[in-house]
């Protein structure tokens, strides 16, 4: 079964908002790393969400290099990225 799309009225377009957002590369993001052995953290303001990814994967990646103790977390490291307002 296919809808029909219907035309918007004004009062419809009029209620409607929009919101421009800064070019990719311009968004301020906020990574936290934090160590969940002895709960520091460190926070790095970056640009680029893609290097906020990247940076998030190899602190994952890191996670295979610590020896947990069995009762312990199964992740010494965590990797959070945070878009700042």
């Amino acid at each position: 079964m296919l809808m029909e799309k219907k035309a918007l009225s004004i009062v419809e377009l009029e209620a409607q908002s929009a919101m421009e957002l800064p070019d990719r590369e311009m968004m301020l993001v906020t990574i936290v790393i934090t160590n969940l052995l002895n709960n520091l953290s460190i926070d790095v303001d970056v640009k680029n969400n893609n290097i906020a990814v990247q940076v998030c994967a190899v602190v994952t990646a890191l996670n295979v290099l610590f020896v947990v103790p069995p009762a312990g977390p199964s992740a010494v490291l965590t990797c959070d990225i945070l878009q700042n307002q």
